[in-house]
C-alpha cells in the first residue's frame, strides 16, 4: 500500500484556456502517483473539447461541462465531493507549475504534513510590458504571505492560482463562500480557525497576466470590489489582527500599495512643520546678503512641490531597494525600468481602485453592478 496522500486536483475552467493541455501534461508526468485531477469548465469550447478528448482515456483525469457559467464557488464546492484526496490543490487553469527539478506534488504532500493549508510562490509569464510591470505586484503578494507565515504561521489571504488545503479543513471551513474574492474569504476564515499556514518558495506557479491595460483595471475593478466587500465584512477581526500585529500589519500594507506612504506624507504631514522654517531661515539670511534672495522667493513658490519630487525619489529609491532584495530571495527577476513602471503606474492605479471600491461600498453599494458570476 502507498504511503502517500491522495491529493484531489481541481482546475475551474471558462470556456477554455491556452495553457490547460500543457498544465494537464506536467501533472500527469509529476512523479507522484496518488493523484486525481478533476477539471470543470463552464460553457466550453470547440478548443476545450479538443483539450478534453486528448485525456479521455486517463483514469487520472475527469471532466465536467456545463453549457452556463455557474461560477467558480460553486463548481469547486460540488465537484469535491467526487474526490478521494486527503489533500485538496486547487489551481487555475492559465497556470505553469515548476517543481524547480523536483515532483511539485510530493514537495506540497510533504509540506502539508506541518500546515493546514499553503500558499504557493506566484509568478507571472513575462510574455509582455504589461506582464513585467505586473509581475511587481505578484512579488509584492508572495512577500507579504512570506511574512505572514514566518512571523504569526497564519494567513489573511491567499492568491487562489495555486494553493492548497487539508480536505477535513476545507470540510471543518463549508467550503468556499459565494463570495467575489472566495480565495481571500477562505483564507481569512482559515485564520479565525487557527489553522496552521505556510507560504512556500520553493516550487512556484507562473500565471498569465491580462492581455492590455484594459483587461488589467477591469480585473483589477473586480478584485478592488472584492476585497472592499471582504474589508467592509471581516473590519472588526482585520481591526483585532491590526491591534495584536501592528509590526506584521503595517509592513504588509506597505509591501501591496507601495503607493501609500506617499499619500500618508501629503495627508499627515503639514508644510507649515518643516517648509515654512526654512523659507524663514531663507528671509533671515537674505537680510544678511543677496545671494539668498533667488533661494527665499523660489522656496516660497516650488518648495511644496518639490518636497513632492523628492518624496517620490525618496520613494523610488526605498521601494526599489526592498523589491530587489525581495526579488534576490524569492528568486524572481528585476529590472529598474520596469519596476519604476510599476511604482508610478500601476501601484497608484491599484491604490486609488481599492480606495474608490471601498467609497463605493461604503457609501453606495447598490450602485455596485456584479457582472460575474459568483
Amino acid at each position: 500500500m502507498s504511503a502517500q496522500k491522495m491529493i484531489s486536483i481541481f482546475i475551474p475552467v471558462y470556456r477554455e484556456s491556452d495553457l490547460l493541455e500543457s498544465l494537464l501534461r506536467s501533472l500527469l508526468d509529476d512523479s507522484y502517483k496518488e493523484k486525481e485531477i478533476f477539471i470543470v469548465i463552464d460553457e466550453p469550447t470547440p478548443r476545450s473539447l479538443e483539450v478534453a478528448s486528448k485525456f479521455s482515456k486517463n483514469d487520472n483525469i475527469h471532466f465536467t461541462f456545463n453549457g452556463d457559467r455557474k461560477g467558480k464557488a460553486n463548481v469547486l464546492n460540488q465537484i469535491v465531493d467526487s474526490s478521494k484526496g486527503e489533500i485538496f490543490l486547487f489551481l487555475d487553469a492559465d497556470t505553469i507549475i515548476d517543481g524547480g527539478g523536483e515532483s511539485f506534488l510530493k514537495i506540497i504532500s510533504e509540506e502539508m504534513k506541518n500546515a493546514d493549508i499553503v500558499e504557493v510562490k506566484k509568478d507571472i509569464i513575462r510574455d509582455s510590458f504589461i506582464a513585467k510591470v505586473v509581475s511587481y505586484d505578484y512579488l509584492s503578494f508572495n512577500l507579504t504571505n512570506l511574512y505572514f507565515s514566518r512571523k504569526i504561521g497564519r494567513c489573511l489571504g491567499v492568491n487562489g492560482a495555486a494553493f492548497a488545503i487539508k480536505r477535513e479543513k476545507f470540510k471543518d471551513l463549508g467550503g468556499f463562500r459565494r463570495v467575489i474574492c472566495e480565495d481571500l474569504d477562505i483564507a481569512t476564515r482559515s485564520f479565525t480557525n487557527n489553522m496552521r499556514f505556510k507560504f512556500l518558495d520553493n516550487i512556484a506557479v507562473y500565471t498569465k497576466a491580462p492581455s492590455s491595460w484594459r483587461r488589467w483595471f477591469n480585473q483589477r475593478k473586480r478584485w478592488g470590489i472584492g476585497a472592499a466587500f471582504w474589508f467592509k465584512e471581516y473590519f472588526g477581526l482585520l481591526k483585532n489582527i491590526a491591534r495584536k500585529y501592528p509590526k506584521v500589519i503595517v509592513p504588509s500594507l506597505f509591501f501591496i500599495f507601495p503607493a501609500l506612504p506617499l499619500i500618508l506624507v501629503n495627508l499627515l504631514v503639514p508644510d507649515d512643520l518643516y517648509l515654512k522654517i526654512f523659507y524663514i531661515s531663507m528671509i533671515l539670511l537674505s537680510t544678511g546678503t543677496n545671494i539668498f534672495i533667488p533661494p527665499a522667493a523660489l522656496t516660497s513658490t516650488t518648495l511644496p512641490a518639490l518636497r513632492n519630487f523628492l518624496a517620490l525619489i525618496v520613494g523610488l529609491v526605498t521601494y526599489s531597494t526592498i523589491f530587489y532584495f525581495a526579488a534576490r530571495k524569492l528568486r524572481f527577476h528585476f529590472n529598474l525600468l520596469e519596476f519604476t513602471a510599476f511604482y508610478f503606474i500601476a501601484a497608484p492605479l491599484w491604490l486609488l481602485i481599492v480606495i474608490a471600491s471601498l467609497v463605493r461600498v461604503y457609501i453606495k453599494p447598490e450602485s455596485i453592478k456584479i457582472d460575474w458570476k459568483i
